[in-house]
């Protein structure tokens, strides 16, 4: 017996390509986009274009110049968080600032699950040595995107699917794709699709639960999937008292990690998982 869908997926999918609960974002992003298509427009051009916006601005500097995002010097300026992370990074984090700052306060443990989760991603994609190790970090920051918005456009909804999945034992997702039709990992596409964020962050947020399945950018898509597993497996899951996930056996095959790599990664970055217990729904602000 099938069970009855709680939204209708093409309703939904238009909703979240609007995002009405936030809309000056997408202006934002679209000018942004533009900007940096012309080859003509310098990077300190676009930093003080985006500094004409003083609330993105002060959003977005103070993520950058939190203790978590791993920058000993503070960062001042747009232009400045520009050059040392690079435009994708940026265009992450402008989404990021503008989001979650959205989420109700129980919804909290969600933001701290992806904050850690970017540090999982940037520590992991250091050890190996990757290129664009700040893309990585961003990609593990907005993972779970599609839970904000099923948070903020669906409220009841996803109450509902949070304790289906608590009673019944099952996943998150695995609840989403029988209660919805879908689940946070495509809304997490759709939105990403429409703010024209870069594939190469795309397909992880798209894929970080389906590894197998991505069709391309494989090493970040496994990348994005373990960072949220280490952090599920350190207690920073984004909903408190689910059984842990197992690890991909892909990305256990194709990671070339060793058992040793990977819990000194954990080691390294406990202090930091453990501190941010500490942040409170007012640090989203």
């Amino acid at each position: 017996m099938s069970t009855e869908l709680i939204i209708d997926k093409d309703s939904f999918r238009k909703k979240v390509e609007r995002l009405t609960n936030i809309p000056t974002l997408p202006n934002l992003l679209s000018k942004f986009t533009e900007m940096i298509k012309n080859p003509k427009t310098s990077m300190d051009a676009i930093g003080k274009e985006l500094s004409k916006d003083q609330v993105l601005t002060s959003k977005l500097l103070k993520l950058v110049n939190s203790a978590f995002y791993g920058f000993p010097g503070r960062i001042s300026t747009v232009s400045h968080a520009l050059v040392l992370l690079g435009y994708d990074a940026v265009k992450g984090l402008i989404i990021t600032s503008n989001i979650f700052e959205n989420l109700s306060s129980d919804a909290f443990p969600l933001w701290r699950h992806s904050i850690a989760s970017s540090l999982a991603a940037r520590s992991i994609a250091n050890e190996l040595s990757m290129q664009d190790v700040e893309e990585f970090a961003v990609a593990g920051l907005l993972h779970d995107i599609g839970k904000v918005i099923l948070h903020i456009e669906a409220p009841e909804e996803y109450k509902h699917v949070i304790e289906k999945a608590r009673t019944s034992g099952r996943t998150i997702w695995e609840t989403e794709q029988e209660m919805l039709g879908f689940d946070h990992a495509n809304i997490g596409q759709w939105i990403c699709e429409k703010w024209t964020l870069p594939e190469k962050l795309i397909i992880p947020i798209g894929s970080h639960h389906a590894v197998k399945d991505a069709s391309g950018f494989h090493m970040r898509v496994m990348v994005t999937s373990l960072s949220d597993m280490m952090i599920r497996g350190m207690g920073g899951g984004a909903e408190e008292d689910f059984p842990l996930e197992p690890i991909d056996p892909i990305c256990e095959e194709k990671i070339p990690l060793t058992q040793d790599q990977i819990d000194k990664i954990a080691e390294n970055i406990a202090p930091e998982i453990g501190a941010l217990q500490h942040l409170v729904p007012e640090d989203m602000k």
